[in-house]
């Protein structure tokens, strides 16, 4: 394949909230979570879930108290685990890179800017996904262009993280983590 096209739209249920859409010749996608109404003090567990005919059975699981986050994640293709890991301490946008492995492949995905969009790439695979107004009235939609031999495997993994808070992977994240060291004082150890 040369290249895909598809739209992801914010929808919300009172059980679920997330996105769907027609993803090219892999048709109707959804990606959801249990809906929060009000975000609870304590972080717990929240799942994330793709379906799609076509699609890989994709499962997401992360500490949130809101929408999934990437505070212990973990994410399950095809009941198989993906490994995931990014530097949390870089400080340059090319440096924060969630890094995934699933199999034999290995997949590189970056953030464009805060709530901009986001790419995800292996050799020969550029999934291209970016973030506006929704025509329909309220959220922002997710356009998507993927370009390269991708699967569905490759489109899955662009499609889950629409759903997932990746602040932690911008510049900005960076700067605010910088702040909060330097505002906030340590502790002293306590004597014994």
């Amino acid at each position: 394949m040369s290249e895909i096209t598809f739209e992801l739209t914010p929808f919300t249920t009172k059980k679920e909230s997330g996105r769907k859409g027609i993803v090219g010749p892999y048709g109707e996608v959804s990606l959801g979570h249990t809906r929060i109404k009000w975000p609870l003090s304590a972080a717990k567990p929240l799942e994330l879930r793709l379906h799609g005919a076509q699609m890989p059975d994709a499962t997401y699981t992360s500490l949130s108290n809101y929408r999934p986050t990437l505070k212990a994640p973990r994410l399950l293709l095809d009941g198989t685990p993906v490994e995931m890991s990014f530097k949390s301490r870089a400080f340059r946008k090319q440096d924060r890179v969630l890094r995934l492995s699933w199999l034999d492949r290995r997949y590189d995905y970056t953030v464009t800017g805060l709530k901009k969009g986001a790419v995800l790439s292996r050799p020969g695979v550029k999934i291209t996904t970016e973030r506006r107004k929704n025509p329909a009235g309220k959220g922002l939609c997710s356009w998507g262009t993927a370009t390269g031999e991708c699967d569905a495997t490759d489109l899955a993994l662009a499609i889950l993280f629409e759903e997932v808070d990746t602040i932690e992977l911008t510049t900005y994240a960076a700067a605010i983590e910088v702040f909060n060291k330097v505002t906030t004082p340590r502790r002293p150890e306590p004597m014994d």
